[in-house]
């Protein structure tokens, strides 16, 4: 008896000492992640934060920002979720080279995405010279750009999703005569819906806050995240504020529409 209260005395110090250590490690890094915003409150002191927050060139930026990056994850969801579940499901050749084609966007510098962008879809590229279409410097090179860097934003947390969904339950449709398509849409989607908003909610965010790819692309007409370089390069950190709030907001708004639409049920697009 004594024996068991010693083991079981000696697991409680276990946990509260693994409990100690998780607490003190993502207190460090919540204090480190927050502690750059602090200084945003010193600075603000020294601007009329209303007046800067309603400055048009600031509101156009954000909006056109908000704009583009829906258009590339509408996009992006269209074509990136189907993907996700071929590369999850179905076994055929080069499939490991696809994998690679994937994750090229997410390691490759974005200055350096856009300067292959810029090399393919350039005025004077094979594509710029036999297009009448001004891929640069125009909304279509924002959401060229925002496309590239994002893509795997949504492609490979939507694969872990699918690949998490037991074979069991599509193999069992098959047999009761289900549809490849109804399986897909009836099944393997709506299990695997928090991945794939949470990719979608990546790959948006990822879009809004572009800068070097877009940067190779299009500088003109400025996104936010070009507006808030522009504004530090002419007037130092205290011009890049307004920016920057605007951009915290949109955060806490998407994780905010991400966790109802994650508790409401109804709110699942029929998933």
């Amino acid at each position: 008896m004594s024996n068991r209260n010693s083991n079981l005395t000696s697991t409680k110090a276990g946990l509260s000492g693994f409990t100690l250590t998780v607490i003190i490690l993502l207190a460090l890094l919540v204090l480190y992640i927050v502690y750059p915003l602090i200084g945003l409150i010193f600075i603000t002191r020294s601007i009329n934060l209303a007046e800067e927050l309603s400055r048009p060139e600031i509101i156009n930026a954000f909006l056109l920002s908000i704009t583009t990056a829906s258009v590339s994850t509408l996009i992006l969801s269209i074509f990136g979720i189907p993907l996700a579940y071929a590369l999850a499901r179905y076994q055929f050749k080069f499939k490991l080279l696809l994998r690679l084609v994937v994750i090229i966007p997410l390691v490759l510098p974005p200055l350096a995405s856009g300067t292959i962008l810029l090399n393919a879809f350039g005025p004077y590229s094979l594509l710029g010279r036999a297009v009448p279409i001004d891929f640069t410097q125009s909304v279509i090179g924002i959401i060229l750009s925002q496309l590239y860097v994002a893509s795997p934003f949504i492609i490979l947390p939507a694969q872990a999703a699918f690949e998490g969904v037991p074979d069991r339950y599509e193999t069992a449709a098959k047999v009761l005569g289900k549809k490849k398509s109804e399986v897909f849409f009836r099944i393997s989607l709506p299990l695997a819906r928090t991945g794939i908003l949470v990719g979608i909610l990546m790959a948006w965010i990822r879009s809004i806050g572009e800068l070097g790819a877009t940067m190779m692309m299009s500088y003109n007409p400025h996104t936010i995240s070009i507006q808030i370089f522009e504004d530090n390069a002419i007037g130092g950190l205290k011009n890049t504020v307004p920016g920057i709030v605007w951009l915290i907001v949109l955060s806490i708004f998407a994780l905010t529409i991400f966790l109802f639409i994650k508790r409401h049920h109804s709110l699942r697009f029929g998933w």
